[in-house]
C-alpha cells in the first residue's frame, strides 16, 4: 500500500510539474522567430514592375522597403529592416480603448484587390482598408468593454472624402493584422500561413527619429507606433514587404499561446485530474 501511495503522490508531483512549466512557456512565450522570407531575408532589389511615382514608389527605381521607409525618415535613414524586424505577432490596445491606422504606401500588382485588416484567435476578421484605399488615408479602431470593435476608416481630402464603418462582435482586444489579396490571405501569426513563412514585417519606434508620414506633419516615431509591412504573394513571392505597409499607433504587443501549447495543457490538466481521483479512491 505503501509503494502504491508513493507511485501515486510521484504521479501527482511530476504531471503537476510538466504542467507548471508548459505554464511557464505561455506567459513567456516570446515574439516568432520565423525568418523573413527566404536565408537572406528581405529583398533588396527594386519591384520593376511598379516603379517610379504614381505607383507608390517615393524614388525612382527604388520601391524596395528599405528605400521607401528612409525616405520618410526625417534627417537620416530608417532603422535596418531585416535586423529590426520584432517578430511580434499579436497586439492589445492601450488605456484609450482606440487605435489610429495610417495607410503609408502600396507598391503591389494586387493593389486595387488588397485588403487590410485585424483579427482575433476564433477566426474574426475586422477589415481597416480596401482597394479603394490609398496613402494619407487612416482609420480608427475602438475596442469596446462588451468586446465590439469598431473600425472608421475617412479617405484624405486629397482623395476624394469618404468614411466607412465596419463594426464587428465579440471581437475581444487581442488581435493580429492580416492582409488578403488574390493569391490567399496570410497572417502576422506565421503558424496561419502557409509553410509557416512569415509574410509580415514589424518595426516599433523608439523615438529617436522623426517620420514624415504621406499628408501628414513629421513627428517622432514613438515606442507606441508600429510599421506593418505586407508580402501578398505565396507563389512566385518576391518577399519585398512593400505590398502593403501601415502605421498603427496606440497599441502593444500581447503574448499570445498557441493553440498547440493550450491543447498540450489542457491534456496535462486532464491528466492531473485522473491522478487525483485515483489517490482519492
Amino acid at each position: 500500500m505503501k509503494t502504491t501511495t508513493q507511485l501515486t503522490q510521484r504521479t501527482l508531483t511530476l504531471t503537476a510539474g510538466a504542467a507548471i512549466a508548459l505554464g511557464g512557456l505561455i506567459i513567456g512565450a516570446n515574439p516568432a522567430s520565423a525568418q523573413l522570407g527566404t536565408p537572406a531575408g528581405i529583398s533588396s532589389d527594386s519591384d520593376d514592375d511598379y516603379p517610379g511615382p504614381g505607383s507608390g514608389c517615393f524614388i525612382d527605381n527604388d520601391c524596395t522597403l528599405q528605400g521607401s521607409l528612409d525616405y520618410l525618415t526625417v534627417d537620416g535613414d530608417f532603422f535596418d529592416v531585416n535586423a529590426a524586424e520584432t517578430g511580434y505577432e499579436y497586439f492589445t490596445n492601450t488605456a484609450t480603448g482606440s487605435s489610429i491606422s495610417q495607410f503609408m504606401f502600396e507598391i503591389a500588382g494586387f493593389a486595387a484587390d488588397n485588403t487590410f485588416g485585424i483579427f482575433n484567435q476564433s477566426g474574426l476578421k475586422l477589415e481597416i482598408f480596401n482597394g479603394s484605399d490609398t496613402s494619407k488615408d487612416e482609420s480608427t479602431v475602438s475596442f469596446f468593454e462588451d468586446g465590439t470593435v469598431r473600425s472608421s476608416t475617412l479617405q484624405h481630402p486629397d482623395n476624394g472624402v469618404s468614411s466607412v464603418t465596419t463594426i464587428v462582435e465579440n471581437f475581444g482586444n487581442v488581435f493580429g493584422f492580416y492582409i488578403t489579396s488574390p493569391q490567399g490571405t496570410f497572417y502576422s501569426d506565421d503558424s496561419m500561413n502557409p509553410n509557416g513563412i512569415r509574410h509580415s514585417a514589424i518595426y516599433q519606434g523608439d523615438g529617436s527619429f522623426s517620420m514624415d508620414l504621406p499628408g501628414k506633419k513629421p513627428g517622432l516615431f514613438t515606442d507606441n507606433e508600429f510599421i506593418v509591412a505586407f508580402e501578398d504573394k505565396y507563389q512566385g513571392s518576391d518577399f519585398d514587404y512593400n505590398d502593403l505597409v501601415v502605421m498603427v499607433e496606440s497599441v502593444e504587443p500581447k503574448d499570445v499561446p498557441e493553440l498547440s501549447l493550450l491543447l498540450g495543457l489542457g491534456a496535462m490538466a486532464g491528466s492531473l485530474f485522473a491522478t487525483r481521483k485515483r489517490q482519492r479512491s
